[in-house]
């Protein structure tokens, strides 16, 4: 693992499944924007309104998730009996459905943002920060050099950290939600910072993001605390890319 030093490097951080918890919030947004879809009723407030078995098989879908819509299709490969065992199976699965990620993706859009507005409270419930990610963010010591590079829109974000009483600096918010990669994101921020690839430590729970960033030769982490399993972190670990804990993440990042 390369030396950090703060004074110089960025530090970028991943939201969902670094800083955020959010698990439950997708999860229920997605299940809910299906059966909208659907034209259904029976909307829950909670995942545990689910049964165990769509509890446990929505929650292993989630380490392959890549963009917001596809929290909507894993309820739809769940009501199509689809049985998706790895991230292989799940992008095929994507593939032979690439005609509702257009829909999927308004409707979880337009179901997130009207539970942040009728219910900001359980939006926010929903959305728990990892132990000690708020006082880390809060008491960095260099606010310019720590960078947040998530897919998720930037209000989403806002609203979580101003919750936490943590004042981000909107300038070093990039979000992906609008088409770009996180890899694109990373691209344009090396270049109109002036950045050394070297000088650039990313953080992400999702290996493949990682992998797909690795030409940039900037200093690559998978969050193991994040929405990973095994499979991932031997990928990550024959990918060369380190592995950490929370514990880990913060003796190496904390200054």
């Amino acid at each position: 693992m390369n030396k950090f030093n703060p004074e110089k490097d960025i530090l970028a951080l991943d939201f969902d499944g670094v800083i955020v918890n959010s698990i439950e919030e997708c999860l229920v947004v997605g299940y809910n924007s299906l059966q909208k879809h659907l034209g259904l009723s029976g909307f829950i407030n909670r995942l545990n309104e689910l049964n165990k078995e769509q509890i446990t098989a929505s929650k292993q879908m989630r380490n392959f998730i890549r963009h917001s819509e596809d929290y909507v299709y894993i309820f739809y490969a769940l009501q199509r009996g689809a049985g998706i065992r790895n991230q292989s199976e799940f992008d095929n699965f994507l593939k032979r459905h690439a005609d509702l990620k257009d829909s999927f993706h308004k409707i979880f859009y337009r179901e997130r943002s009207q539970l942040l507005a009728t219910e900001r409270q359980r939006w926010l419930e929903l959305n728990p920060l990892y132990p000690g990610m708020g006082d880390f963010i809060r008491t960095y010591r260099y606010p310019e050099r720590l960078v947040i590079i998530t897919t998720k829109r930037a209000e989403f974000v806002v609203a979580t950290l101003t919750a936490e009483d943590i004042g981000f600096p909107t300038a070093n918010l990039f979000s992906a939600d609008q088409g770009h990669s996180k890899s694109v994101l990373i691209a344009e921020l090396l270049s109109s910072r002036a950045i050394q690839p070297q000088e650039l430590h990313f953080i992400d729970d999702q290996v493949d993001t990682l992998i797909t960033a690795k030409p940039l030769r900037v200093n690559l982490y998978l969050a193991r605390w994040g929405y990973t399993n095994e499979d991932q972190v031997r990928l990550a670990e024959r990918e060369k890319i380190p592995v950490l804990s929370r514990n880990e993440f913060f003796n190496h990042f904390r200054i």
